[in-house]
């Protein structure tokens, strides 16, 4: 018999495949971990935050914006889907900075936009004075100038559940 064993990576639940077919053992109920994919209720993205239960605290966006100053970025967040979301802070920004390989996994397989891939930068929602706010970029997160010219950098949503 031509049987393999694997776990997933994503929400480390046991699979098995017997002739191509995939069995779910254990972790069916209905408990998500960092990286999964959130689909419920008409909301969709991706699992940035969870309870002690797998119950869902904090979702990304599964899509970005691109080429924004610092304020076009905060007004694209706050009207993503249906207006609950917002732009990162500088610590929710942290998060997803840390757990992007895992995170893009989910995307990859989703065949959406990766996070944090290659040389790009992020706009949070942090200022860091008057006229300077927070980004996220290869380097870890640094304070820019937020006016119209400042750099157009991109945007990722989140929304607290």
């Amino acid at each position: 018999m031509n049987l393999r064993f694997f776990r997933n990576i994503m929400n480390k639940r046991i699979l098995y495949t017997i002739f191509g077919v995939v069995l779910t053992l254990g972790g069916c109920s209905g408990g998500y971990e960092l990286g999964d994919y959130y689909h419920s209720g008409g909301e969709k993205g991706i699992v940035l935050a969870v309870d002690d239960e797998g119950k869902v605290t904090m979702l990304m966006s599964v899509d970005e914006a691109l080429n924004l100053d610092s304020d076009s970025a905060m007004k694209w967040a706050s009207n993503y889907a249906d207006g609950s979301w917002h732009l990162p802070t500088k610590e929710e920004m942290a998060v997803i900075k840390k757990y992007k390989s895992l995170m893009n996994i989910t995307i990859g397989h989703k065949k959406l936009q990766p996070v944090m891939a290659g040389h790009t930068f992020y706009w949070t929602s942090t200022p860091c004075s008057e006229s300077h706010t927070f980004a996220c970029g290869p380097d870890g997160i640094r304070c820019y100038f937020n006016t119209n010219t400042s750099p157009f950098y991109r945007a990722r949503a989140v929304k607290t559940l």
